[in-house]
């Protein structure tokens, strides 16, 4: 229940944005304190997603396919670059418009797809949920990125991107607790 409550308490807070009117009317009668609240808000749903992660059940819900590890390697990738692309300036978000919520969408299908207990399908089908209707309510309202390019970002957000995925690879055992792949196993598909 833990996890189930923190996936929807993040998902509230960070829909705000896919919807421009009301995040207009909640700085207007916060001020200043919109950005702090929103900023506690997002920690304390994070927090609340590890407590609850750690705490849900694990039971089997469904088999996942064979190739399903795969899948999310390379969709958890895409997703990754996505995350280098919001974070910069470039043509590339421009383009996209809502590169996060497109990365979570994509994230959110492959873990589901590698994953098929209890509290993954919670989390992980929470989010996608979370992103599919950022991304809807996103394009419907007409958000546009702010208007600002700046040269060289694009190369910056893909080579980011790529960092990112690398990093999170490493680590995913030491945040998630399932190791991945390590740098040696790399070095032997090198050979």
């Amino acid at each position: 229940m833990l996890l189930f409550l923190a996936v929807v308490l993040f998902a509230v807070i960070h829909l705000i944005p896919a919807f421009p009117s009301l995040k207009t009317r909640l700085k207007g009668r916060l001020g200043k304190a919109y950005g702090m609240l929103f900023a506690a808000g997002s920690i304390l749903s994070l927090v609340l997603i590890v407590l609850g992660w750690q705490s849900a059940d694990r039971a089997q819900v469904y088999d996942p396919p064979t190739w399903g590890f795969a899948a999310n390697l390379a969709l958890s990738f895409v997703a990754f670059l996505l995350i280098g692309v919001f974070l910069f300036r470039g043509k590339v978000r421009q383009l996209l418009r809502l590169p996060l919520a497109m990365a979570v969408v994509l994230w959110a299908t492959g873990h589901l797809l590698a994953n098929g207990d209890q509290a993954s399908l919670i989390l992980f089908g929470g989010l996608l949920a979370y992103g599919a209707t950022h991304l809807i309510a996103g394009l419907a309202q007409g958000f546009r990125p702010s208007p600002e390019v700046r040269a060289g970002h694009d190369a910056i957000a893909l080579f980011v991107g790529v960092a990112l995925y690398g990093v999170m690879i490493q680590m995913h055992q030491h945040i998630i607790g399932v190791a991945l792949f390590s740098i040696q196993d790399m070095a032997i598909f090198a050979r």
